[in-house]
């Protein structure tokens, strides 16, 4: 068995589930204010993600950029959860565990013909989530495995 698809059997069976699926929710969330931000193709909405200062974020922002640069629309950027676990929790901190692959992202220039971008494949991370003064932002994101 290949170490992602470990990790995903493992995480299945570990870990108190409410805790999980509340932490699954803020994570959906965040995911959501990401994708929007794609779709608009404004990265000032990454605001609502990231924590100041995140690496990811810059990365993001890029990307956001890059799109709109380019003339292409998106029609939505979000991970389908294969695996999740809660590595700690504090009420400022959580440290996340998961398995997660980008669903089917589609491109195209305004007024033409959807078109898919490349399949992504499964990517264990470790999500590292801060409370901030307006609400859970991530810091960090760790690639893993995948």
């Amino acid at each position: 068995m290949d170490p992602v698809s470990m990790m995903c059997a493992a995480m299945a069976i570990a870990g108190p589930v409410a805790q999980s699926v509340t932490w699954m929710d803020r994570l959906a969330v965040l995911d959501d204010g990401r994708s929007a931000a794609f779709v608009r193709a404004d990265p000032s909405l990454l605001d609502d993600v990231y924590a100041p200062g995140s690496a990811q974020r810059a990365d993001d922002e890029r990307l956001v950029r890059d799109y709109a640069a380019r003339g292409l629309e998106i029609d939505d950027v979000r991970f389908e959860v294969l695996g999740f676990g809660v590595e700690s929790a504090t009420g400022t901190r959580a440290v996340l565990r998961v398995v997660d692959r980008l669903e089917p992202v589609r491109v195209r220039r305004p007024g033409g013909s959807w078109r898919p971008l490349p399949r992504d494949g499964a990517t264990d991370r470790r999500i590292v989530l801060v409370r901030t003064s307006v609400g859970w932002r991530i810091a960090t994101v760790h690639r893993l495995a995948g």
